[in-house]
């Protein structure tokens, strides 16, 4: 149950840290609205974080996942404060994404889950650290990956064929001699 939970509350931060990665490999420029490094150390909490709680299993480690997402949703508000509404970057320069009160309300939200998941698992778990949540963690960035790369190039696949299509159906309707 605690591998299951912890994957719920991880994801996000996976996903965003696999879109990074992924932007790096490819040299793509970084939509991140504020400082690089500031960028840099914030995909480190979140990989580290999510690392700590797949081996360190214990209710404290909810905790930490919910510092991050408290303080990513006060990073955000602040950027927005000085900045306006500006692409966010948060799943990579492939996906359009804006700073809105909407990513302030969805981090709040996993801040509170998190929270919540710690108190009512207290007395359950007791802290135990497992090496193999490490192989759960490298499967779940490897899943993270291959959405994060996958989907948006999909989307762009499906958008051109739809576009190709549009062009040929014209020109299969007048060589049947007829119209839908």
């Amino acid at each position: 149950m605690y591998e299951f939970l912890a994957v719920l509350l991880a994801f996000p931060l996976l996903m965003s840290a696999a879109s990074f990665i992924w932007g790096k490999a490819l040299g793509d420029p970084s939509n991140f609205p504020a400082h690089p490094i500031l960028y840099n150390i914030l995909i480190s909490v979140q990989i580290l974080a999510v690392l700590i709680v797949f081996i360190y299993q214990a209710p404290l480690s909810f905790i930490l996942l919910s510092l991050v997402y408290l303080s990513q949703a006060i990073g955000v508000l602040i950027i927005m404060r000085n900045k306006g509404k500006v692409e966010c970057g948060c799943l990579g320069p492939q996906v359009n994404s804006k700073l809105s009160y909407k990513l302030v309300l969805l981090n709040l939200s996993f801040a509170l889950a998190a929270l919540i998941i710690s108190y009512l698992t207290y007395s359950i778990y007791d802290p135990v650290i497992m090496l193999e949540g490490a192989v759960i963690y490298v499967i779940l960035i490897l899943l993270a990956l291959f959405i994060a790369v996958g989907v948006p190039d999909a989307l762009y696949a499906i958008a051109a064929y739809r576009s190709a299509a549009r062009l040929n159906r014209q020109v299969v309707v007048k060589q049947r001699g007829g119209g839908s």
